[in-house]
């Protein structure tokens, strides 16, 4: 039995059979600026036509569904500059204890893979495709990056990973990393606790650094708070582009000891593919969100959480 460095919790148990969901059951949501409709993932690609051309698909986090709060903010500032977006429903895999749905994230890519391969036979450019996701969400795109690039012979154009969750997700294999996209850009707001630490992506965005949030300094539990800061200061971005522009770092030593010199650039949604490096954005409280209510996140203290 494998062991994952750092996570001691087994690869076998994390990334087997028994803990798949399967594809007729999961739906994908598809939002306009008219309204919503609901399909099963596997006929989904009959139904996107024209607008496929703008291919944008956002994948949640655990505990987080269509209709939530960090779903619709998203879709909605993403809803201003595109025509349609697509919600990959995730509630059968991540409405559940953590390590159970952080075991069921393979098959969460699987399902989506095979959506835009069908897409891709179709005549769509994957090189066109925009994949977004929040938490154990990131981490369902990077899969999917990864079997688009070993199956199909072509990248997914862009992968947004949201403060890509830590626990469980020490292997490359398993989780977001920079070869996944043609461009990958990763927001850190949970650096080393509920989020990855380390730079994965073409452009490592860190808000306040590798601090807690400032906008989480008054919440009892910064937890959840500090997690939901990635998701809600993209979603600013989308609205406004100069909502997150980051300071260069030369390399991780700077970030840490809050010392980054290097230069200006727009990050976020507006962040140009040809951008590279890690980068730090200071927010002021108050300024870029507000703190989250009422979101579920893995508290690695809490044995509640884990099952």
């Amino acid at each position: 039995m494998y062991v994952i460095p750092g996570d001691a919790l087994p690869v076998d148990i994390l990334f087997s059979r028994q803990y798949t969901v399967e594809s007729p059951n999961l739906n994908i949501v598809e939002f306009t600026r008219h309204g919503q409709r609901s399909y099963r993932v596997t006929k989904a690609h009959l139904k996107t036509g024209a607008d496929a051309s703008q291919l944008v698909v956002y994948v949640p986090g655990w505990w987080n569904t269509p209709s939530d709060e960090s779903t619709q903010a998203i879709v909605k500032a993403l809803l201003t500059k595109h025509p349609i977006i697509l919600v990959l429903d995730t509630q059968l895999a991540f409405c559940r204890g953590y390590v159970s749905s952080a075991s069921r994230v393979k098959s969460l890519a699987q399902a989506l893979y095979s959506f835009l391969k069908k897409l891709n036979q179709n005549g769509y450019p994957l090189p066109s495709a925009h994949l977004i996701g929040f938490s154990l969400g990131a981490h369902v795109v990077g899969i999917v990056g990864k079997m688009v690039r070993n199956k199909l012979d072509t990248r997914i154009g862009r992968i947004t990973a949201l403060d890509p969750a830590k626990p469980c997700f020490s292997k490359t294999k398993y989780r977001i990393d920079v070869n996944d996209a043609v461009f990958t850009q990763v927001v850190h707001s949970s650096p080393g606790v509920l989020g990855v630490e380390e730079p994965v992506g073409h452009v490592d965005v860190y808000l306040n650094g590798i601090r807690p949030q400032p906008e989480c300094m008054n919440v009892t539990v910064t937890l959840e708070c500090d997690h939901s800061q990635a998701w809600r200061a993209y979603t600013k971005s989308v609205l406004n582009k100069t909502a997150l522009v980051g300071r260069e770092c030369s390399d991780w030593g700077p970030l840490v000891d809050d010392k980054c010199d290097g230069r200006e650039a727009v990050v976020g949604y507006g962040v140009s593919s040809t951008l590279r490096g890690i980068y730090v954005v200071k927010t002021v409280q108050g300024n870029i969100v507000e703190p989250a209510i009422q979101l579920r996140v893995f508290n690695p203290f809490d044995i509640h959480t884990w099952w």
